[in-house]
């Protein structure tokens, strides 16, 4: 063949190829960035509705998973019943809609005040109406512009998974940049406002990623992508994509949720694990992996045996080595899976199936862990389970070949395991689980104590037996942090002291195991607001706990978000707020800002005092309290923990807490006592409802 015989592109041709990769590994990273630079967004703007509670997050998961698979199925539609050109002005004319519509991002109307119980399903469906149709959009776009690229004639079409991992980057980047970023420094309505104009970018791109593939068949028909040619999919392989996807994806609710328990529900926590999540697929779908897939198995066996050890030996390592050990176990296992899934990744033809079936899998694996486990368990044995399942996930485990009885043997006896764990788990009165958490009620191996421990924080105990073992008679001490003569038990005396010996209406945010009513006095009149019925009932029932039932049996309990219940009490009608609301070592950052504020001072008598609880084994919050408390013309005091080992052999635990009043006089505080008046504004910026800085409570606790 001679060189006039040889087709030569066109310098419009080269200039489409040239420019293929660039445009779509752009727009795929923009779309990614966008996709989940929403999460967190959109989940920090929810939060105070339901009390800053961890599971928000969890169900915010579920719910994205579930729009991610719509995405995919959607975009797998596209791609197999219309032509390229049909498909794309479908979906232009989707985004379209979406920024005249759906834009900015905000809360939508009608989901103001959170019902007292089916808390999930009224957060499925405020995610629905808030965010779904943008979310939506946006997730189909990884799966259809790789399919786009497929049929854009370019050398590399034949393989485009390695957009894919593109795509994660800029998820990776997103979730990175948010904590370290967009939160510190832009408020939600700000960052609402980015995220719409990033839209409007991003519609842009994905016309001209479809313009360079329209430019590519226009000389042909433009039929939907062939999948005749390619590898045909078995049953077999597409459940197996499910299995693959179904493990990491739980382990990831089931890790957030114990890192946002112990820490707090801020987008800080929740966006390590899920970056760690997207960054194995970064790493996978690389055509030569940083990180072997040998190593992974082998990294995997060996936190497996390190938490193993960890538990029979019962070692002490930290919240850092808990952090490790948890991450890492995480990590691996995710490698692992991922792993296999990258190494069972079908044709380029059947690109956009393969993600709709591991799209599934990481719904129903989110589904188990954010809805179904809470239900089942009433303890976090979902956790060990997925562990197991991680194991079960390495090629030695996932290439075995057994005959149909035997299969069906194994079957039938996990299956009937799962119904014994699960009744034996339903039948425990121990442990008591909620979409607020787990709270654990166990007895001292001597009998002498009761302790309600949530996540790994105790919350409250009561005294049972004298030191000679006899049972304790008449009213009940306050043990814990309530116990007389630490910080919340002489904060409260002190406000008392200035109002003649005697409170009048006093506002309990957060109840406990009760022991803060064990602080009333007769002719008081106390009301609890608990936003959790669980603790609610183990709090009145004498059987578990008595402070309630002897101390202060008329005391009020107020279900729901104290900042919605408290918006009910009138006007100038208290003289001290307390504000003790944990989330096992969190507080609920919306109980703290500039606007709650408002509402206590609202609520307050003239005189009135703030007294807020803020022990924290992570997180130095009396600088946040105080430059809050200053924003609106307060003042702060600070008592610091003073723990003894004295005090820790009896129960009590000196907490950390803050009082805040206009004047001195208003709260009479002793420098005897340990109070220190704070300097205003001090170093840190004050909180609202659309701003957190939650690195810098860390860092000063890290570096004192």
């Amino acid at each position: 063949m001679d060189a006039s015989s040889t087709p030569v592109p066109s310098v419009a041709t080269a200039r489409r190829i040239a420019a293929t990769v660039p445009v779509y590994t752009i727009t795929l990273f923009l779309s990614a960035f966008l996709l989940f630079g929403i999460q967190p967004m959109f989940a920090k703007m929810v939060l105070p509705k339901l009390g800053g509670s961890p599971g928000v997050w969890s169900v915010a998961m579920v719910f994205f998973q579930s729009a991610l698979l719509a995405g995919y199925g959607y975009a797998h539609w596209l791609v197999a019943r219309f032509s390229l050109r049909r498909a794309a002005l479908i979906h232009l004319a989707l985004m379209a809609v979406v920024l005249l519509v759906g834009l900015p991002i905000g809360i939508a109307a009608g989901f103001e005040r959170p019902p007292q119980e089916g808390e999930t399903l009224w957060l499925i469906a405020l995610f629905a109406a808030s965010v779904g149709l943008p979310f939506f959009a946006v997730a189909a776009n990884g799966p259809l512009l790789q399919a786009w690229f497929a049929r854009s004639g370019h050398p590399r079409a034949i393989d485009p998974y390695f957009l894919y991992a593109a795509s994660n980057v800029g998820s990776f980047l997103a979730l990175l940049a948010y904590p370290f970023l967009i939160e510190p420094v832009l408020t939600l309505s700000q960052q609402s406002l980015a995220w719409s104009f990033g839209f409007g970018l991003l519609l842009a791109a994905i016309a001209a990623c479809a313009g360079l593939a329209l430019g590519a068949v226009e000389t042909r028909p433009a039929a939907p992508l062939d999948a005749t040619a390619a590898r045909p999919v078995s049953g077999r392989q597409k459940l197996g994509w499910v299995a693959l996807a179904f493990v990491p994806s739980g382990l990831l609710v089931a890790v957030t949720a114990h890192l946002s328990t112990d820490v707090a529900s801020v987008p800080l926590l929740w966006v390590v694990p899920l970056a760690l999540f997207l960054l194995t697929f970064v790493i996978v779908f690389q055509s030569r992996p940083l990180l072997r897939h040998g190593w992974m198995l082998t990294a995997q066996l060996v936190f497996v045996a390190a938490l193993i050890l960890k538990m029979l030996f019962q070692w002490q390592i930290g919240w850092a080595g808990e952090l490790a050990l948890h991450l890492g176990l995480f990590f691996t296992t995710a490698m692992v899976a991922h792993g296999e899934l990258a190494r069972r990744r079908p044709d380029a033809a059947h690109l956009t199936g393969f993600y709709l079936w591991m799209s599934l899998g990481g719904v129903l694996g989110g589904l188990f862990c954010g809805l179904l486990a809470p239900l089942l368990f009433n303890s976090i044995v979902e956790y060990p389970i997925l562990i197991v399942a991680g194991l079960l996930c390495r090629p030695g485990f996932t290439g075995i070949r057994l005959p149909g009885p035997v299969r069906a043997g194994l079957t039938g006896a996990v299956v009937v395991g799962l119904i014994a764990l699960i009744v034996t788990e339903q039948q425990r009165s121990d442990s008591v689980r909620s979409f607020f958490g787990v709270n654990r009620i166990t007895d001292s191996p001597d009998g002498r104590f009761r302790v309600l421990v949530h996540g790994s924080t105790v919350h409250g105990a009561q005294r049972l037996r004298q030191d000679d073992g006899s049972l304790v008679a008449g009213r009940p001490e306050a043990l814990s942090y309530y116990y007389t003569g630490g910080g919340i038990a002489d904060g409260i005396e002190a406000v008392r002291q200035v109002r003649g010996g005697r409170l009048g209406a006093v506002a309990a945010i957060g109840l406990g195991t009760g022991s803060l009513a064990c602080q009333t006095r007769p002719g008081e009149n106390w009301t609890f607001f608990e936003i959790d019925p669980e603790v609610a009932r183990m709090a009145s029932d004498p059987a578990r706990f008595g402070f309630l039932a002897a101390c202060a049996p008329t005391a009020r309990i107020v279900l729901g978000d104290a900042r919605l219940t408290l918006a009910d009490a009138a006007p100038a009608s208290l003289d001290l707020i307390v504000v003790d609301a944990f989330s096992s070592d969190a507080i609920p950052v919306h109980l703290m800002t500039t606007e709650a504020l408002a509402l206590y001072q609202s609520r307050l008598k003239p005189g009135g005092a703030i007294l807020f609880h803020i022990s924290n084994r992570n997180m130095d919050l009396g600088p946040v309290v105080t430059a809050t408390a200053h924003a609106r013309g307060l003042s702060t005091w600070i008592r610091p923990t003073r723990q003894t080992a004295e005090l820790t052999a009896l129960r009590k635990y000196s907490p950390h807490v803050a009082m805040v009043a206009r004047r001195p006089e208003d709260v009479g505080l002793s420098a005897e006592q340990g109070w220190v008046a704070q300097p205003a504004p001090g170093p840190a910026r004050a909180w609202r409802d659309d701003y957190a800085d939650v690195i810098g409570p860390i860092w000063r606790k890290l570096m004192p």
